[in-house]
């Protein structure tokens, strides 16, 4: 039987040598990327805010520190100073963030959590059968809950960001594998009614970027700098008389705004930044169920043959994002000079192997 977890698919698709290194081999680096860390960190934040039912559990800037504090595979001793200084932008960002979120969206009132963080596994037959276990197929999706607004049911996916693109939402095949496998699951264990559907994918994006807190105009643009034209112009409107300000210097014109509770702002600044949050919904059909659970096998048919295939080519997929999410690529440069000597070396003094599927077999 054939055993397949959501992220060794990906890895697998987004680059083979990547996957022969860190599932194959279950190479893990003794210090993880930080965007990697970051992300995960986040999500455990916000699975342990979205409690089951509308509860809502530890505000999830505390839970970001917590984990950050007691998982020391993220901050190593090292007297590293570059590391340092990225892991103390790093902490203090994501606490920034997820403030920032629950100011944003308040405790979601209308979200009824039917399940949070679930993981579990379901058994898919070969390739043209209906019946049988050829695949064991294991997943954890972020939650699923019901829209006390509407009684719709929506799959969860969070996702930490530097920017936010929705565009390729609808063929993003993790959170679609997920959306596939959520309703089955949760009917069977009497968590959501059989005459219901999941309705598709919520995507709720977190932006990696703390929050713009430059003045904004009525428009909701953030402003320059006022200049003493935009002093003067707000005091006549309000009915100042010039003397109190035509000649004054720009301390003292602050000081008169200030006084006589004056708002006073500046042309709008050529550089405007994007929503911090935002939620996008990807609609689904049964249709769409069927084929997501075939791309499964699919892709559980190549795996397998990587994995047994003494011969098979393993290749690579460099891209501009390997340096950043990507833990294998130093090394990848030492390979790409063909010194295998130094690669070996580089994988005992940097990694520990593990078995990428140990959580999984704990919770089963």
């Amino acid at each position: 039987m054939i055993e397949l977890r959501t992220s060794e698919r990906a890895t697998f698709k987004r680059c083979p040598q990547r996957w022969e290194w860190g599932v194959k081999e279950g190479l893990r680096p003794h210090r993880e990327a930080t965007p990697l860390w970051f992300g995960t960190a986040v999500h455990i934040a916000l699975s342990e805010w979205y409690l089951p039912g509308l509860a809502r559990g530890p505000h999830p800037a505390l839970t970001f520190l917590k984990v950050l504090e007691g998982d020391r595979s993220i901050r190593i001793p090292s007297d590293n100073e570059e590391w340092e200084a990225e892991y103390m932008k790093a902490k203090d960002l994501g606490q920034e963030m997820l403030t920032n979120y629950v100011d944003h969206w308040g405790k979601d009132n209308n979200k009824y959590y039917i399940c949070t963080e679930r993981t579990g596994s379901i058994f898919l037959p070969e390739i043209g059968k209906t019946k049988g276990r050829h695949t064991k197929y294991f997943f954890t999706f972020d939650g699923v809950y019901r829209d006390e607004t509407t009684g719709e049911y929506w799959l969860d996916e969070h996702k930490t960001a530097a920017s936010i693109d929705p565009g390729s939402l609808p063929l993003n095949q993790q959170a679609s594998s997920y959306w596939a496998v959520a309703e089955g699951i949760l009917k069977r264990t009497g968590m959501m009614p059989k005459d219901k559907h999941i309705q598709g994918i919520m995507f709720n994006f977190l932006r990696k970027a703390p929050k713009d807190r430059r003045p904004k105009n009525e428009d909701g643009l953030a402003t320059n700098k006022p200049t003493k034209a935009h002093f003067h112009a707000a005091f006549e409107a309000a009915g100042l008389p010039t003397q109190l300000y035509l000649r004054a210097k720009m301390v003292r014109l602050y000081e008169i705004a200030h006084v006589e509770h004056i708002k006073v702002l500046g042309e709008p600044s050529s550089v405007q930044t994007s929503e911090l949050f935002e939620r996008h919904p990807v609609f689904r059909t049964p249709g769409e169920r069927r084929q997501q659970l075939i791309q499964v096998r699919k892709d559980a048919w190549h795996i397998e043959h990587a994995r047994n295939d003494p011969n098979y080519p393993i290749v690579k997929n460099p891209t501009k994002d390997c340096k950043w999410d990507c833990d294998f690529y130093r090394m990848c440069q030492l390979h790409e000079q063909g010194d295998m000597e130094s690669v070996e070396e580089f994988k005992s003094a940097m990694y520990t192997i593990r078995d990428p599927y140990e959580a999984y077999r704990k919770s089963a």
